[in-house]
């Protein structure tokens, strides 16, 4: 009988996995459904990789923009309506006369597909967001149903505004060119929107069956715009839908047909069996700690992170890593190796681990030519210039946890250069004289004079060691002894230079955040924390040099410690409030866990979404890192590696659990 090749071999068990992950959701009951606790001025996200659906108003619905990823514009295309309009409207009417919608009650169907409904006059109204997985668009749902006594005559409708497209990464730039609507060529009823400049650059589609539908021009009016609605007479007690379908493509054809497809698959199996298998795909994605409140809060955070942090570009299909694919990101659309192999992969190991490995080939092919340089485009090239050291070893730390977890080793020998180029860049940065590794910018992104983290080398410690079981692994032992030596070296060397005893009311020795060799400096750099030096292995958490810093940095002797604030963990001069990265720490320690687990459950974040920290003193989001995806990815995977118990939402293996991140 013939043998599968070994190179292949682990693919196949991880793909194995699934789809008997798959089978025991198809077998299982009807999907969950659970209520979201939302303000009316909050904003819901969803989306698969072709598109992302970032902001559905709360109040009633709308969805304000949405975006695909581009790698000619290396960053997001940003579709928006006109002067701040919604692009998309839903409405509804009944007797003639408009139906207010701005008190919506959301559920989310497995995590992921908002279900927003609320009565008037007699008639319930209810709006879905569906983004199949495999779809290259998206489609919403309207239904309203009949609660009078007597028919009454509905209209259910979609608006949808083309105010302007913007390129973002990291900010929105306005693109200059001509935005013209049209029917939407050889698919009907529907209209496609193309942005032409010298040719079409760019088009999106609205697909509309068994509706009809108005165009609105300009000068008339304001923007290229169209109003689509089904109108039936509804008798009592009976319920109508109305579908529309949203997609986009390089081109008026390719964009209208992506619609086209979606709208045949609604047709062959109706929206709720669309959905449900949405819900399925979802549902192979979550884990459970066996707590409603951390189940809701982990699982909406890990499909945020698989669909917000990743994606595919409409024109080359590549998969990229971003901080975030929502503008609400203050730096959205750009890569770092730290947020996308340090944050979200463990995430994704936990929940898609052959989704991890596409993304592990992504970091160690399109971006690893640059890998260590602060930020990047999608494309690799560099964005923003400096070296740091925790970007420089991140991609190595995921390899080897990856590994653990799948023993893939075909993946890891196929990217034996890659290894060896990541040994030789790490290497470059050695200091003769202290033993130590430099680097130019901190983990918060800042310059620092002093070249050497603390946290940067102790991270690098731990990259040495799995270097050195990866090549164990390749079954180079020379490599792997010299390696495990240097770690060992390293170890020595953070010892005697990175600890000091003269940090301002320390009851002695305590870690110092950077060194150089001579002087000290004593603060906090959340996300490069020296409270994540026990998750390490560096030192135990009841190590009394551990103990004295953990002390310390939680002292009025650190001015941003936050000690005497209701929801203060330690900050820093760049981040003064408790940032997300702390809360997610101080989960993993036993003297941190209830005061972290505190904040995490009352503070409301973005809608429930991870942002970058909290107030201080109210537990308020910092406004500025709403929709952080990356970050996202560590809070769950920290929520689960504590937590998740060995029963799980979707069937998975929970040994995955065991495998630390940093």
């Amino acid at each position: 009988m013939a043998t599968l090749p070994r190179r292949f071999a682990s693919i196949a068990v991880l793909l194995v996995a699934q789809l008997f992950t798959s089978f025991l959701c198809s077998a299982q009951s009807q999907p969950v459904r659970v209520p979201l606790a939302l303000k009316t001025d909050d904003v819901i996200p969803t989306g698969n990789q072709w598109i992302s659906l970032p902001t559905i108003r709360a109040a009633d619905g709308a969805l304000m923009s949405f975006n695909v990823l581009s790698m000619r514009s290396r960053g997001l295309l940003q579709v928006d309506g006109n002067a701040g309009a919604p692009v998309l409207q839903p409405f509804f009417t009944a007797d003639g006369h408009a139906l207010q919608v701005d008190a919506l009650h959301w559920d989310e169907i497995e995590y992921w597909i908002p279900v927003g409904t609320m009565s008037v006059d007699g008639v319930e109204l209810s709006i879905t967001y569906c983004a199949p997985p495999d779809s290259r668009g998206a489609f919403i749902r309207l239904t309203m149903t009949n609660h009078r006594s007597q028919a009454v005559p509905v209209s259910l409708g979609m608006r949808a505004s083309w105010g302007a497209l913007s390129r973002v990464t990291y900010t929105p730039v306005l693109l200059r060119g001509e935005r013209v609507i049209s029917e939407a060529p050889w698919v009907s009823p529907g209209e496609t929107f193309s942005f032409i400049t010298s040719d079409t650059q760019f088009a999106w589609a609205l697909v509309h069956p068994d509706a009809e539908a108005k165009i609105l021009l300009p000068p008339l009016f304001a923007a290229p715009s169209v109003e689509a609605q089904r109108s039936v007479t509804l008798a009592a007690g009976a319920r109508v839908e109305a579908d529309f379908v949203l997609a986009a493509g390089v081109e008026e054809f390719s964009a209208a047909h992506n619609a086209r497809a979606l709208r045949e698959l609604l047709d062959r199996n109706g929206s709720e069996k669309m959905i449900e298998q949405t819900a399925q795909w979802c549902r192979q994605r979550t884990r459970t700690t066996g707590r409603a409140d951390l189940d809701l809060l982990m699982n909406r955070n890990f499909l945020f992170t698989e669909l917000y942090a990743w994606g595919r570009t409409i024109d080359t299909e590549q998969l990229v890593g971003v901080t975030s694919r929502s503008p609400r990101y203050y730096v959205s659309a750009a890569y770092w190796d730290r947020d996308a192999m340090l944050w979200s992969l463990p995430a994704l190991l936990d929940t898609d681990p052959v989704f991890a490995r596409q993304a592990l080939e992504y970091a160690l092919t399109v971006q690893s030519r640059n890998t260590g340089t602060h930020s990047r485009f999608i494309d690799g090239i560099v964005l923003e210039d400096g070296f740091q050291l925790d970007e420089a070893v991140a991609p190595i730390v995921a390899l080897a946890q990856y590994l653990r977890i799948t023993d893939d080793l075909p993946f890891v020998t196929a990217h034996r250069n890659a290894i060896d180029m990541l040994r030789a860049r790490l290497l470059d940065r050695y200091d003769a004289r202290t033993g130590l590794y430099s680097t130019l910018q901190d983990s918060q992104d800042e310059y620092q004079k002093l070249p050497f983290s603390t946290y940067g080398n102790v991270l690098t410690w731990r990259a040495l060691q799995d270097f050195s079981r990866i090549y164990e692994a390749l079954q180079q032992p020379d490599d792997s002894r010299r390696m495990q030596a240097r770690a060992d070296a390293l170890k020595q060397a953070i010892l005697r230079y990175c600890v000091s005893a003269s940090a301002p009311g320390a009851t002695g020795t305590i870690f110092a955040t950077s060194t150089d060799s001579i002087h000290a400096a004593f603060t906090e750099v959340p996300p490069g924390s020296l409270l994540k030096l026990p998750e390490l292995g560096f030192i135990s958490e009841d190590d009394p040099l551990f103990e004295r810093t953990y002390a310390w940095l939680h002292s009025k002797n650190y001015p941003y410690s936050f000690a005497d604030q209701p929801f203060g963990l330690p900050g820093s001069q760049r981040l003064p409030f408790t940032s997300v990265w702390s809360v997610a720490d101080h989960l993993r320690l036993q003297r941190g866990r209830d005061r972290a687990m505190k904040i995490l459950l009352s503070s409301e974040w973005d809608g429930g979404i991870i942002t970058e920290g909290v107030n201080a003193s109210t537990g308020v989001m910092d406004s500025a890192g709403r929709a952080f995806a990356t970050a996202a990815g560590y809070v769950s995977h920290t929520i689960c590696q504590t937590y998740c118990t060995h029963e799980t939402l979707s069937g998975q293996n929970p040994a995955r659990r065991q495998a630390a991140s940093p």
